[in-house]
Parts: structure tokens; sequence; C-alpha cells
């Protein structure tokens, strides 16, 4: 199971069930790794780390050389090493994953009721804080499989301990039984602890009434025989992707396109080499991967994006052209500059203005033989903040991007290239033709062609 919270992101998550076998035990470690590669990790026994679970509240900060280990008496793991795996068994307690996309932290938390009590989810987020400088209102949380307030009966020597603290406002009086709400007590700790509402997903199952997928221990204390008396245990899982960057050659730029191609179809972003400078490329007709290189840029959303499209053909079936501007494009596609038309009304192109659009048919292997695989246009922009400066090396761009980085599914890297300037932009889309702005080529416009009729 992995959770609609943290899609977007490139971080590898996931709730494992009973068809992976028990996470507990001689192996565990193999049925984590098969389970990581099924939610498309390529994880090693030596990735991960487990917390030993004593259900208290100590909390650990992970380093590199923490890989393959399993912390002793902790509940919970927090890391910022890409690559690294943490891990929290439960069969009844509720695994919980955190995920903080400004300073790109990671967290998994045992949730059973004793550590919750101790302050878990508090000291947490306070050492994110202090180590890392996350804010509560940045983070993200997933909340898996867990025993809800419908099958978490109190024991009558737990009922004695919890009556008379603050903590009897989670009872739940049925049938003459008393039961414990394990969800609100963590969503009452989350949203207290500054989370928002909206960042907080709970997968909603019970793993009691869900126990053949989920192990259960309450399940298997009332029925011995359930689980063949092995006391299995799923696990929850979360980590940070290592930067997926991948070296461009002349020699290999078939594959590089395949991979890309799947990506960008996957609603992702890719970064990537252009004719001009580094770019951010994304399919222009999904709405979601072009709000994603909005946030990446923290472009405002009133500035249009330009668009990459394969040839002449496929920029008349998203703009009006006649036949004297087809003539214009003609001597200027392929090539540096980008050209605004009127857009066609029919058409669902997002990251453009409503009624003009900027397409542009680019001179470079890579983008070319892209937009062929593909066959959809492309947003196509510098891969840059808006008011900075277009960066020409891998190294400067991730610099500049910083905490965003993580949102690029791939990052194609062709070295140092030429200082060079974005693509000319032509406007046509008016009576009057007018460079808006200057790049490295300018095109004649003394003979300019006529404006485009709707």
């Amino acid at each position: 199971m992995q959770l609609r919270i943290f899609k977007k992101y490139d971080i590898f998550h996931g709730f494992s069930d009973a068809s992976f076998g028990s996470m507990a035990g001689k192996n565990g470690d193999r049925a984590a790794v098969k389970f990581l590669h099924e939610i498309g990790y390529d994880a090693e026994i030596k990735n991960l780390v487990w917390a030993q679970q004593v259900f208290g509240s100590k909390v650990h900060i992970c380093n590199p050389f923490d890989s393959g280990k399993i912390i002793s008496g902790v509940d919970g793991l927090i890391s910022n090493v890409s690559g690294q795996v943490l891990t929290v068994i439960t069969a009844d307690c509720a695994p919980i994953l955190v995920f903080d996309p400004e300073h790109r932290v990671v967290a998994v938390l045992h949730g059973s009721r004793k550590s919750l009590i101790g302050g878990i989810i508090e000291k947490a987020l306070g050492k994110m804080t202090k180590s890392f400088g996350s804010r509560p209102k940045d983070l993200l949380v997933g909340i898996g499989p867990h025993i809800k307030k419908c099958h978490y009966w109190l024991q009558p020597k737990t009922y004695d301990d919890l009556k008379n603290s603050p903590f009897k406002a989670y009872f739940v009086n049925k049938n003459r039984k008393i039961y414990f709400d394990l969800q609100k007590l963590i969503l009452r700790d989350l949203l207290s602890s500054g989370i928002k509402r909206n960042n907080i997903q709970d997968c909603q199952v019970c793993n009691y009434c869900d126990s053949r997928k989920y192990f259960s221990a309450r399940k298997e204390e009332k029925y011995p025989n359930i689980y063949k008396g092995k006391h299995p245990r799923f696990a929850g899982f979360i980590g940070l992707k290592s930067l997926p960057i991948k070296m461009l050659f002349s020699k290999n730029i078939d594959p590089i396109v395949k991979d890309a191609a799947k990506i960008i179809r996957d609603g992702k972003v890719v970064m990537a080499p252009t004719d001009t400078v580094y770019g951010l490329l994304a399919d222009a007709t999904n709405k979601e991967a072009v709000e994603r290189i909005f946030q990446i840029k923290k472009r405002r959303k009133d500035k249009a994006i330009s668009i990459l499209v394969k040839d002449l053909k496929m920029a008349k079936s998203l703009a009006n052209i006649d036949a004297n501007t087809e003539k214009f494009l003609k001597k200027v596609w392929p090539g540096q500059i980008t050209v605004v038309l009127k857009k066609r009304r029919e058409i669902k192109i997002f990251g453009t203005y409503k009624n003009i659009i900027a397409l542009r048919v680019p001179d470079y292997r890579f983008l070319n033989k892209l937009l062929s695989e593909i066959k959809k246009p492309l947003v196509g922009t510098s891969a840059n903040i808006s008011g900075f400066k277009p960066a020409n090396s891998i190294k400067d761009i991730i610099a500049q991007f910083k905490n965003d980085k993580n949102m690029l599914s791939l990052i194609l890297d062709a070295g140092r290239l030429k200082r060079s300037l974005p693509s000319t932009v032509v406007d046509l889309s008016g009576k009057t033709p007018f460079v808006k702005r200057r790049g490295d080529k300018i095109p004649k416009l003394n003979e300019p062609p006529h404006h485009n009729e709707t």
C-alpha cells in the first residue's frame, strides 16, 4: 500500500502486506527487499535501517553508517541520507511516515499507545526542527494500517492505569467494554504540533478487520491459530531516493529518451539540456505536471510557459497558423526562436495564456527524439528559479533549486553547456510582430508575416 499524499515526490514509501510474508524474524530483511522492489525501489539489505522498538518514545537521527543496522532502544528514526530505508514493524500499532519536502528529511515512527503517550510525535518533530530546520506546517504525514477503536479493547490493568489520566479522553464505551481510539490520539498529537490537517493522510484501514492482509496481534490473541503460531508482522517504510542523475552522451541518447518519455508520461518532471540552456520538461497536457514546474521554479501562475513541439504539424494543432506565418516558421524552425501565436480554442494545454500560446521546435537531437517518442507537446522552460539567471551546469542548477530538487524525477547531465541565453521570443499574435525577448539569435522582421486571424 502506498499513499496519495507522497505521490508527487521522489521518495519511496509503503506498507507491506501478507503477500510479502512477515517482516519480523530471520527472513525479515529479504521480505523487506522484496517489497521495496515491488514498489519500484531497487534496495538491498545494506540500505535498511530498523528501529528495535521498545514501546518507548526515543527517536534516533540516522547517519550514513547506520545503513544495514538495527538501532537499539528506539521507536523512531529520522534521516536525510539518500538511499537509506527507514523501517518499523507492527501488528496493531500505527506505522507513521513523515516527510519534509522543504528540507528533504524523512522519519518513521512506531505509533504504539505507550509511545504516543510518551510523546514520540512531539519528540520526533522537535528533532527534525532542531537538526534540519523543519517547520511543522511544511510536513506531510502518512498513517498506515493499525487497530481502530472498533477492536482496540483495553485490558483491566491498562484501563486502571489510564482512567484518571488525560488519556481517558480516548476511551470508547461499547458493549460493556472499554476501547481505545488510537487514531484520534495520533491526530491530536499531529495537529497540536502544528501539522496542517490537509497534510495528513490516514489510510483508514483497520488491520484487525483486515487481518488476513495486515497482520494483527490482537486477532492472533483471540484466534491463536490464525497465523499458525508464527507471530508475523508487517512494516512501514520510507526513504529519500538518490538524486536521479544520468549522464547524456551521443551514444546513449536512445535509451535515455525511452527513460525520459516514461517519466514524463507518468506526470513527472525531467531536467535536461536543450539547444539553449538546461530546461525543465513535462507533459503540457497534464495539469499536475505543469503545476509542479511552476512550483519548482517558484513562478507566478499568471506567467505562461513556452511549449516545445515536434514539428510544424504539431504546432498547427495548437495554434492558428496562416500561410504567411507558416512561411516565417519554416525559416526559423527548428531553432532557438519561440513564436507567440493565437491559440486554438478547443485545445487543452496547461501553463499558457487563454488566447495565445508560445511555441518552439527545438534544434537539439535529444529533444527532437523525445518529442517524436512521446508524441505530445512538452512544457519547456529554463531550469532556474524565476528572477534568477539560467545556469549552464547541473551543479549550479541543483544549488539554485536547493530544497525543490527532490521534485525532479530525472536529471540529465550533458556537462557544462556553452554560455547561452534562453530562446528569442517573437510575438506574432497581434497586428504588428515584435521581438518580445532577445536571445542569441534574432530573426529579421523587416518583412513580417501577417498576424494570425481567428
